[in-house]
């Protein structure tokens, strides 16, 4: 049954309740507000109820009274002041506090509807933030086994949705993987890790160690023994928090049929002896261009429209190696650099990032064209710093920020001053592009009827060093 605290109530400015009694115990759980004037409500509750009455009814024995809400498992009672009682009555207060039920005043001014109404938008709340947790970290662990150290990244981003320590342990009690934080095995985990692991008792078990709860869970592979992944935090684990888990014992579990491939490629490298003929053997070229996209794409997708197996796929988009000449339109918006060798992939990706950054803004895919256009002409050292000065007064700007201020900018120039093209190829409303294009002329002094600022400012842009306005480190 899904509840709230009872201090998710008590918080409310609005509703204005006053804690009485139990005010170190506002963590009790509420899973509904019930109202009743019975002398004795205990047959009609199922506990953790918030039991509301304005003591219309209230019997003599109001000890006897508390006693039994108490053995039914309610959570707290709340005592609405007027009018039958100017006050919450004295031996109330005195039975509450004797039996440790919490007890908080309703003012006049609070309906014990909309006490049931805030109830009901808690559990809601709450039931909405644990999908979002479970989609989130879904979307997280999935991102992380399909990238390299596929293990270690899956439990960093159950670590992260669960705010938890993890532990790999293999049949022997050998530490597989660990994140952050964990500590080493207890003599009693390593116990327990081998009867989970074994199959011969429960399929899951808890333990603590030091001031942590300490979930024990197989995890299955086919033919061989259980690895055993163990988890820990100072709080107990909800029926969302298992489902998450759920989700990185199956990624878990499919990792372990098939080792890294990375590791295999990285390994490839090292003993093949020339990179350049691992990627011909790939792509089946010996020059390749590098492909930047945006949005998030499968790899399966990416891999047979672009005609390559060498695609990275990241959280912002992705990136791919092709063979020369071999992209002539993809069903995709994105950049393409000029053709490069093997050495050259690193400085032709940051050349299809910047690519697709006019690419987002034009929303059209834009190629690199060698030895056309007049910016061949300038000497891409004092390009690059023209861009810098002109663009300074941008830097240090926070709301927007600098980014979105040139994103922003960017994105209006390439569609010639189109207030709502602009927006669209952003996802923002027209007056934000208005606004933000406001801070670009005030803060850089540019007046963009003109031409000639407008032309100044494209270039500027376009030839931003990677990184800005953080300076790239010297290597």
């Amino acid at each position: 049954m899904r509840t709230v605290p009872l201090a998710a109530l008590v918080d409310r400015a609005d509703l204005g309740l006053t804690v009485l009694v139990g005010e170190d115990d506002l963590d009790r759980p509420v899973c509904w507000a019930h109202v009743s004037e019975l002398v004795d409500p205990v047959p009609y509750l199922l506990g953790q109820e918030l039991l509301l009455t304005a003591g219309v009814t209230l019997p003599d024995d109001l000890d006897a009274y508390v006693s039994g809400l108490v053995g039914r498992g309610v959570s707290a009672l709340g005592f609405g002041v007027t009018p039958v009682h100017n006050a919450v009555p004295a031996d109330l207060v005195a039975a509450c506090r004797a039996h440790g039920l919490p007890l908080v005043a309703v003012p006049p001014g609070t309906p014990f509807l909309a006490v049931s109404q805030a109830v009901g938008a808690a559990l809601a709340e709450a039931q909405n933030a644990e999908l979002r947790l479970l989609a989130d970290s879904q979307r997280a662990m999935t991102r992380a086994a399909v990238r390299p150290g596929p293990v270690d990244g899956t439990l960093a981003a159950l670590a992260e949705a669960l705010g938890c320590w993890a532990l790999l342990l293999d049949a022997d009690g050998e530490v597989l993987a660990r994140t952050s934080g964990a500590p080493a095995p207890t003599d009693d985990v390593l116990g327990l890790a081998d009867r989970v692991g074994a199959g011969r008792g429960p399929r899951s078990a808890g333990t603590r160690v030091d001031a942590d709860h300490v979930v024990l869970t197989p995890v299955e592979q086919i033919g061989r023994r259980p690895s055993v992944l163990v988890i820990g935090r100072a709080r107990a684990l909800s029926v969302a928090d298992r489902a998450v888990v759920a989700v990185a014992l199956a990624l878990l579990a499919l990792l372990g049929h098939d080792p890294d491939p990375a590791a295999r490629l990285a390994a490839r490298l090292v003993f093949g002896g020339d990179p350049a003929e691992l990627l011909e053997r790939l792509v089946g070229d010996s020059s390749f261009q590098v492909v930047a996209g945006a949005g998030e794409e499968r790899y399966e997708r990416l891999a047979e429209t672009l005609g390559t197996p060498l695609v990275d796929v990241l959280p912002e988009g992705f990136r791919a190696v092709v063979a020369s000449g071999s992209v002539t339109g993809p069903d995709l918006v994105v950049g393409v650099s000029a053709p490069a060798t093997a050495a050259e992939l690193p400085a032709a990706e940051r050349e299809a990032a910047a690519l697709l950054r006019q690419a987002r803004a034009t929303g059209r895919s834009e190629w690199a064209r060698e030895g056309t256009g007049i910016a061949t002409l300038v000497d891409p050292a004092s390009a690059q710093r023209f861009a810098c000065r002109l663009l300074a007064p941008l830097a240090d700007h926070r709301s927007p920020s600098a980014a979105e201020l040139v994103e922003t900018a960017r994105a209006w120039l390439a569609q010639h001053g189109n207030w709502d093209r602009s927006a669209a190829a952003l996802g923002v409303h027209r007056n934000s592009v208005r606004h933000r294009m406001g801070h670009v002329e005030r803060a850089l002094g540019l007046d963009l009827s003109l031409a000639q600022h407008r032309t100044d400012l494209w270039c500027a842009i376009n030839w931003l060093p990677p990184g800005w306005p953080v300076p790239e480190q010297a290597e």
